[in-house]
């Protein structure tokens, strides 16, 4: 079911069109009350929120989880969705796949939730469950399983969609790479692994040469030396890093006290934190991150929108530039916009139907157009690109919606 919004109603609303369910008119309590959905009573939708909340990977998804809570609470406040309050059940899977999965049994055969909303790395485990048991879900796309399972609902597919874009290729291009050197983690078979290859065919297609360097999240100090010796015996003057931001800053740092430059710099992590920046200062400046998103660091209504929802609804996010705040606040984004598209009575069918067949969703000008159907399981062809700036102190943007073409 499409949505139409009053147009009085939107003009005086702080946030974007998507967000406005108080807008929707013609939903009774009576008629909420004839729903017989799991997890939908007359007054309120309750969903499960699945992410590790202890463990080694409890620090980094706290902001995905206040992500959430600010668009529930813009939601909330506008009225809900046709009228219901919405609810969140949360368990922690403390990253690890077999707990992902008895956590998943128990929000829906013990919890009765409508839908799942995942922010995990093993999401994996309780996939194939939800699928079978029709449940939607929403969340961050890390393993392949977002490009197989159609119940399954993302943004975007940087770890896990098929087919290959020149997008980083071109812009390497751009920007004066002409040799580049790739470093990926080899026994990281899920994220870094793939993501060298999308890297290395992207290069290829535009004509840049590149060369693989397997080794740590946590590189040593001996893959550090190697990395710098295949920079000077190659003539590389591009560096691909395939590892966590820490990872990346050790990396770079030693390449310029080894007195090497490089044209491009791009990290497959989020932005460098405060800390790092504090840390390493002008050594990382232009290393280069890219998202599927609009960057932060652009002035816009929809930027503001949301930090506005975090600054009311998640006050104790210290940082609302963290990248898994605004993955979190996405991610509850288009979970409200599935409930808006199944109707005043939702089932799961209705909210998998529905949303499948959106194709100019873009989280109020958050993202990039996304076409839910032809999009889906799909690496995506355009992106947002920032990098460090020349002081050491923080992110600019480079390029927004920077497209590429698909090379399969």
């Amino acid at each position: 079911m499409r949505i139409k919004y009053s147009a009085a109603c939107c003009a005086a609303a702080l946030f974007s069109a998507t967000t406005l369910s108080a807008c929707l008119g013609g939903t009774t309590a009576a008629n909420r009350a004839d729903c017989n959905t799991p997890g939908v009573t007359a007054n309120q939708v309750n969903a499960g929120l699945i992410y590790p909340d202890t463990g080694m990977a409890a620090d980094v998804f706290t902001a995905f989880r206040a992500g959430v809570d600010a668009r529930f609470g813009v939601a909330n406040a506008a009225g809900g969705v046709n009228g219901r309050h919405l609810v969140l059940t949360p368990r922690n899977d403390e990253s690890t796949a077999s707990l992902n999965l008895s956590v998943s049994q128990e929000l829906i055969e013990k919890e009765r939730v409508f839908a799942i909303l995942e922010g995990s790395v093993v999401t994996g485990g309780g996939a194939d469950y939800l699928t079978k048991a029709g449940v939607p879900v929403v969340g961050l796309a890390v393993e392949d399983v977002w490009a197989k399972n159609r119940n399954m609902f993302t943004f975007a597919y940087n770890f896990s969609g098929t087919g290959t874009v020149n997008t980083f290729g071109k812009f390497a291009k751009k920007h004066g790479g002409t040799r580049a050197i790739i470093y990926h983690n080899g026994l990281d078979s899920s994220v870094s692994t793939p993501l060298a290859r999308q890297f290395t065919a992207s290069f290829n297609a535009v004509g840049i040469p590149s060369v693989l360097v397997a080794g740590d999240n946590d590189p040593s100090a001996s893959q550090i030396a190697e990395v710098i010796r295949r920079i000077r015996t190659d003539g590389a003057d591009t560096f691909v890093g395939n590892l966590d931001a820490p990872g990346t800053a050790k990396i770079i740092s030693a390449v310029r006290e080894a007195g090497l430059q490089l044209n491009v710099i791009l990290s497959a992590a989020q932005a460098p934190t405060p800390e790092l920046l504090a840390q390493y200062g002008t050594n990382l400046a232009g290393v280069t991150t890219f998202t599927s998103y609009l960057p932060l660091e652009v002035e816009s209504p929809a930027n503001t929108a949301y930090r506005n929802a975090i600054s009311a609804y998640a006050p104790s996010l210290q940082n609302p530039n963290e990248t898994l705040a605004l993955v979190g606040y996405l991610v509850g984004d288009i979970y409200v916009r599935g409930l808006e598209e199944s109707g005043d009575c939702p089932t799961r069918q209705g909210f998998i139907d529905g949303l499948r067949a959106v194709k100019d969703y873009n989280a109020g000008g958050l993202t990039n157009k996304i076409d839910f159907d032809a999009d889906f399981g799909k690496v995506e062809q355009c992106y947002s690109f920032s990098r460090v700036n020349a002081a050491g102190t923080g992110m600019e943007v480079v390029e927004t919606d920077f497209c590429g073409d698909r090379l399969d």
